[in-house]
């Protein structure tokens, strides 16, 4: 497996860093999350420079890229810990209505690239969870959407949520892809903020009204198309907080370089650079398995679940270690809230616990009869 980049990736890497180092600091970071509005500019940007579309082929309305490029987005964003989950927001969506035949999946796909739509897709609760929600017809163009379960995330960036319902008529059960209007009538979002200050939300629809017109596919495409954006999800969250590692350990590098103790810089005591060292070494061994995870997933693999579940287990562990290493190594400052560092703390806590825990993703590996097989 080739872990180096090449150029145009290195070029698309770069560009995004830059934007962060410019444009996205902590002050600003923190001024959206006092008010709980929405950086326009941020989402405004990621369309303008076509990151909205990094990960689709030219036929979908891309580059040519695919999830790495994708990935390499969501790392480096990762960095300032974006209020508006660029997984969420771009990967999640674009890979769902990417995957689908539909025209209505192309068009609608095509309005989220040009910025005009802002969707998410539900994402299941937790790893396995199968959560209930029924559209039933009432007449030959309306249905009625009606269930709970489920989470959306970057809530206040939101215009529309994609949601899948089991469509009932008369004696048959058709899954479908519905395209639900924020505001609409019976559609209840218990809000939450989230540790790091991003919202979320617990999704229940009460008879929801929709016309045909929302329907964006059905049939057994749909279900594999979720499985897929979710898959997605999951690696696009794992590289932002890879991103955010990184982060941690420069902070980190550059505190120990002027924190000072018997008039010696902290950095230059060698245990210390062993710990740091350590923390690399986490970063690097989360990089290689989201790059299997991502081969896997790419060309459907029968492993990818498995690769997906591994990739997310592994990454929380290794972020909860270089996080909890930068705090201690910070010492007390590294708890105040005018500090970056625990911010960042909280921000990797995050990730470990949305889109299944790191016990569910254990659990879900160990009740694979295939996992101890040899590829």
């Amino acid at each position: 497996m080739n872990f180096l980049l090449n150029e145009e990736q290195t070029l698309l890497r770069d560009s995004v860093r830059r934007y962060v180092e410019k444009e996205y600091s902590f002050a600003n970071r923190l001024n959206y999350a006092a008010s709980g509005e929405v950086n326009r500019q941020a989402l405004e940007y990621m369309v303008s420079q076509g990151w909205m579309a990094a990960g689709l082929d030219e036929n979908s309305g891309g580059f040519g890229g695919g999830i790495l490029e994708s990935c390499l987005i969501a790392e480096e964003l990762g960095r300032a810990m974006p209020l508006e989950p660029y997984w969420a927001l771009a990967m999640a969506p674009t890979a769902l209505l990417s995957s689908l035949s539909t025209p209505s999946a192309s068009a609608l796909l095509k309005n989220i690239l040009d910025g005009n739509v802002v969707a998410s897709p539900l994402i299941r609760g937790s790893v396995g969870k199968n959560e209930s929600i029924s559209a039933k017809k009432v007449s030959a163009t309306d249905m009625l959407i009606t269930g709970a379960g489920g989470d959306v995330y970057g809530l206040n960036a939101l215009s529309h949520i994609l949601v899948v319902a089991n469509i009932i008529d008369g004696n048959s059960i058709e899954r479908g892809l519905f395209l639900v209007p924020l505001n609409a009538a019976g559609l209840n979002l218990n809000s939450l903020t989230l540790l790091d200050e991003s919202l979320s939300a617990k999704l229940a629809l009460s008879e929801v009204l929709v016309s045909s017109d929302s329907l964006i596919a059905t049939g057994d495409e749909v279900l594999a198309a979720t499985q897929y954006a979710e898959h997605v999800a999951v690696l696009g969250l794992c590289s932002s907080a890879i991103g955010m590692m990184a982060a941690v350990i420069d902070n980190t590098v550059e505190y120990l370089k002027v924190r000072k103790q018997f008039n010696t810089a902290i950095g230059k005591f060698q245990s210390l650079q062993h710990r740091i060292a350590d923390m690399k070494i986490a970063i690097e061994e989360s990089r290689a398995i989201i790059h299997r995870a991502i081969a896997k997933t790419k060309y459907g693999d029968v492993g990818s679940a498995i690769a997906v579940s591994e990739a997310k287990y592994l990454v929380s562990k290794n972020s909860a270690f270089v996080a909890a290493q930068g705090v201690q190594l910070h010492g007390a400052i590294g708890l105040t809230e005018e500090f970056v560092i625990g911010h960042y703390f909280r921000a990797l806590t995050v990730c470990s616990h949305i889109l299944g825990t790191p016990y569910e993703h254990l659990r879900n590996l160990a009740s694979n009869n295939d996992y101890f097989t040899i590829d």
